[in-house]
């Protein structure tokens, strides 16, 4: 099978976790990877424990399909290797702070003078330009200004910012390829941590924005559907989505009080929102007469929208999984979710730190 980015060349300057994430999501798709770590190599190698041999599990899961190469970009031999790279790249991901790049002469100017049809993918806290440009960017600062943990009523348990940056990041570079293709032109990409997650709040930007209401805390509820939330239960807890009338009136069946389907004040989403705490002071002691797993066979026999809250180790035995697999050295992964006839995403191994350096030395030498 013919990958859909075979041939594609990915020079991957960064590090941590959205610039990672994103070229890996590229080798995915059939690229090549180089990867470029300084001396120690990749901060996320120690981000652990646990560890998997010498590198962490973090790590571990977001650099699949790479080669790795241990360069000093303070050394002006090997920067000149680097530019080298750049020079043949179809795509070169960076995720330095705005104006690191262009001072070592790997900016977007810089290599494009040599290399007109690159893409260039430049990923940060909060932006190229503007008074934050500067700031760190870390997922849980991101999380903590962007409105997120204010909303969600605590911190979000995986890097989300970095997350839908590497997404946005993607689609960009994938869409400057595709441009390519027709004009022959190269393209800066340029994703930032702040308008990434803020994008993926769209709901919630857009109630800010539009209607000028500032979103609150909903914990475990959503603010505009009712019942749409966690239920405490005899043991666990279960999620319920009752998104439109329909599903309200199965619930009701399901749950034995068919009086709830009659009863004006909750026959709409509008008036079950309107008069969210009378109606939750019904359900909640329903809900603690049965436990999570059962509710959720009720429900789901009723289709309810609904599952049992379960620990990630109980979610990876599910049947509807499809993309577990493993490493080439033996490790199994999640591996990528996309399904795409004619191709299969490629599961190679991660690479030892520096693994290929000396490989890639005398194939860019010049």
């Amino acid at each position: 099978m013919t990958r859909p980015l075979e041939g594609v060349f990915v020079l991957d300057l960064s590090r941590a976790v959205a610039g990672p994430l994103c070229t890996m999501l590229l080798g995915d798709l059939g690229a090549r990877v180089v990867k470029i770590e300084e001396a120690g190599g990749d901060e996320a190698r120690s981000w652990g424990p646990p560890f998997a041999g010498a590198n962490s599990t973090y790590f571990l899961g977001l650099n699949r399909n790479k080669e790795s190469a241990v360069l000093d970009l303070k050394n002006a031999g090997d920067l000149v290797l680097v530019k080298r790279m750049a020079g043949r790249a179809d795509v070169v991901i960076e995720n330095f702070r705005p104006g690191v790049a262009a001072r070592l002469g790997l900016g977007y100017s810089e290599l494009q003078a040599v290399q007109p049809g690159l893409i260039y993918g430049s990923v940060s806290g909060f932006g190229q330009e503007g008074p934050d440009r500067d700031r760190p960017g870390y997922d849980l600062i991101v999380q903590a200004i962007s409105g997120l943990m204010h909303t969600s009523s605590g911190k979000v348990s995986f890097p989300v910012a970095d997350v839908m940056a590497a997404m946005f990041l993607q689609q960009g570079i994938l869409a400057a390829l595709l441009r390519r293709e027709k004009t022959g032109q190269g393209a800066f990409v340029d994703v930032s941590l702040l308008d990434s997650l803020l994008a993926a709040m769209s709901p919630l930007t857009a109630v800010s924005l539009m209607a000028g209401i500032d979103p609150k805390p909903a914990g475990m509820a959503h603010a505009s559907i009712v019942p749409y939330q966690v239920f405490d239960c005899l043991t666990g807890k279960v999620a319920v989505a009752v998104t439109n009338e329909r599903i309200w009136g199965r619930f009701c069946g399901a749950m034995g009080r068919k009086d709830w389907f009659a009863d004006e004040r909750y026959t709409t989403n509008i008036l079950r929102t309107a008069n969210r705490v009378a109606l939750l002071a019904e359900l909640e002691p329903v809900f603690l007469t049965k436990t999570a797993m059962e509710w959720e066979a009720e429900l789901r026999a009723a289709e309810v929208p609904c599952g049992a809250v379960r620990t990630v180790g109980e979610a990876l035995t599910l049947p509807g999984i499809r993309s577990l697999s493993t490493l080439e050295d033996g490790l199994p992964v999640f591996g990528n979710p996309m399904r795409m006839s004619g191709h299969e995403a490629p599961v190679g191994a991660v690479p030892k730190c520096g693994e290929q350096t000396e490989l890639l030395r005398r194939e860019f030498a010049g």
